[in-house]
């Protein structure tokens, strides 16, 4: 019996696809979003259809949005071009809490969104100071891990912490200190600004670590999306 030539059908395309499509048409390395508005008109799509694939398409990470009709909208994954870098300040007491806080920041990096630096990264030959020093000029985030013993440590308390309200206070970073271990924090320069976890409930003071941890990161990945959707 001779063989049926036998044709496929195209899998019908979904909302999401068309959606996800057009705005990678929209978008590239060196513009990684667009408005809301440009993308509903390149749709043609209504305003509560466009509404309810872009909900989905933010529950599934997969784009970044800013607030309003008039908002900017990218890729999560596109925008990994250009990650944003985190300088981590920490005082070595607290390594084993750093490298936690470094595994849930892991997704954020495999989104392409962030690339962290800590002073573990410093190669054997480099200038310790100056490797600190580049890397916490050219961060958009600092994050200072809290605890009696980073408010004890002078080089962190007193230049790595200097330096960083420096920067934050001229618009070239922004600092968020996360709470690691119950201290005085909130008498210390830095209290003024938004602490993580929320409340500033230190992260030992949680029953279960991990679900402190996650909660710093989506705070950190909510200020690295404001700050990617407003450059």
């Amino acid at each position: 019996m001779a063989e049926r030539n036998v044709v496929k059908k195209r899998p019908r395309r979904t909302n999401r696809d068309l959606f996800l499509d057009k705005l990678k048409s929209l978008v590239d390395k060196d513009s990684p979003l667009t408005t809301n508005q440009a993308l509903r008109d390149a749709l043609g799509w209504d305003e509560d259809k466009y509404r309810q694939i872009k909900r989905q398409l933010l529950d599934e990470e997969q784009i970044v949005s800013g607030r309003g009709h008039g908002g900017k909208i990218g890729l999560s994954f596109g925008i990994g071009s250009n990650p944003l870098n985190i300088f981590i300040s920490y005082s070595h007491a607290d390594e084993a809490l750093k490298d936690q806080f470094v595994k849930h920041l892991n997704p954020l990096k495999r989104m392409g969104l962030i690339a962290e630096w800590h002073d573990r990264k410093i190669l054997a030959g480099d200038k310790w100071a100056q490797e600190i020093s580049k890397n916490l000029a050219t961060s958009k985030i600092i994050v200072l891990l809290v605890s009696i013993d980073f408010i004890n440590s002078e080089y962190c308390y007193d230049i790595e912490l200097e330096k960083a309200l420096d920067l934050h206070e001229k618009g070239a970073s922004k600092v968020i200190p996360v709470i690691l271990r119950s201290c005085m924090w909130q008498h210390m320069p830095f209290a003024k600004y938004q602490a993580l976890p929320k409340d500033g409930k230190a992260v030992k003071s949680w029953l279960d670590v991990d679900e402190a941890f996650a909660s710093v990161a989506e705070g950190i990945k909510k200020t690295v999306d404001e700050i990617l959707l407003n450059e």
